[in-house]
């Protein structure tokens, strides 16, 4: 353009197009896994491990079926993991509350740590109802979770309800009964709340219901026959 002519249109230079580079999308694996882990704890409850297929747990998670072995190689490993990932927090708060209660008598013991064992499996319906479908029936499922959950619990709680039982509490019974009297009535209260609501069309998840059938359930642990002679 020269000196005193007037600018024209063709004069001004386009604006160059800015560049927009995509957003990069900040990939969490270990919460991708949870994720993952707690929809297939919801399949496994729902249908059982032979009803439940890699296919309907990733649709669960939100991921596609070839991303869910990059972090769990079959449905075997991936229903191990649910149980180890839900089922230790249960224990481990367990030996937690037995360890404070370190030489005090077992009944108090048993008072500090038996209401917290119960309220895992209420506050955890889903994995109640998955042990409770697989301790049902002989497996290598019912193997593995028998010696990698069911007997360390025991082991935890054995010598508890032995001396309770020497002290005169369990109504009298022997240890073994007492103990599996206990988780049974757990496994099949808080393991069916759907079924328990449309028989009775109360609330199980209710905090009070929950916290009156666990009171239920310990009152004979702590009947008192007097000493073991």
């Amino acid at each position: 353009m020269r000196h005193g002519q007037d600018m024209t249109a063709n004069d001004i230079a386009p604006p160059r197009p800015r560049t927009v580079r995509p957003q990069t999308v900040r990939y969490d694996g270990a919460q991708n896994r949870l994720r993952v882990l707690d929809a297939a704890l919801d399949v496994f409850s729902q249908v059982g491990y032979e009803g439940a297929s890699t296919r309907a747990i990733a649709a669960a998670a939100g991921i596609e079926q070839g991303h869910l072995a990059y972090y769990f190689p079959n449905k075997m490993a991936l229903w191990r993991q649910v149980i180890e990932t839900f089922a230790q927090q249960a224990e481990q708060r367990l030996a937690h509350h037995i360890a404070l209660s370190e030489g005090a008598p077992a009944c108090a013991i048993a008072r500090a740590a038996l209401p917290v064992l119960l309220r895992g499996f209420a506050e955890n319906p889903r994995l109640t109802r998955l042990m409770l479908q697989e301790m049902s029936v002989s497996s290598d499922r019912s193997t593995w979770l028998a010696e990698n959950f069911a007997q360390p619990v025991w082991r935890l709680l054995a010598p508890v309800f032995s001396q309770m039982r020497a002290d005169g509490y369990l109504g009298g019974t022997a240890p073994e009964i007492a103990y599996f009297s206990l988780i049974g009535a757990a496994l099949i209260t808080f393991g069916n709340r759907a079924l328990i609501a449309q028989f009775s069309g109360i609330d199980p998840a209710d905090e009070h219901w929950v916290e009156e059938a666990i009171a239920h359930m310990l009152a004979p642990v702590f009947t008192s026959t007097g000493p073991a002679k």
